[in-house]
């Protein structure tokens, strides 16, 4: 088993679930800026904080070295999306994250009922 996956990669992807159910909820979070009004943004926003957050996180809490905390952050910002959508999709929780155009839509709305 350790010639198909090696305990090195099982580490890094382990770290880089856990990395991305942060990243989800801090992207969730940073949605409801004015700023962010694009899919294109979130994309840039999801890229920056893989590697900023990313690297640091996977060693600051699991000691693992630099380089391998780059994997961390490439597997996070892959995940993080397909994550998001697993959760927008799945009907066995009540949390439903919400997409850019949610959040304004509903801006727009509780404006107009003022």
């Amino acid at each position: 088993m350790e010639v198909i996956l090696p305990t090195k990669l099982l580490n890094i992807l382990m770290v880089s679930v856990i990395f991305s159910v942060i990243l989800m909820a801090l992207i969730q979070k940073c949605k409801t800026l004015k700023l962010i009004n694009q899919s294109s943004t979130i994309w840039l926003l999801n890229f920056v904080f893989s590697f900023l957050l990313g690297i640091p996180f996977a060693y600051m809490f699991y000691d693992i070295a630099w380089i391998e905390g780059i994997w961390v952050a490439v597997f996070s910002f892959i995940g993080a999306p397909g994550l998001y959508e697993m959760l927008k999709n799945q009907e066995l929780f009540t949390y439903k994250p919400k997409s850019v155009q949610e959040i304004h839509t509903e801006e727009t709305d509780t404006k107009k009922l003022k």
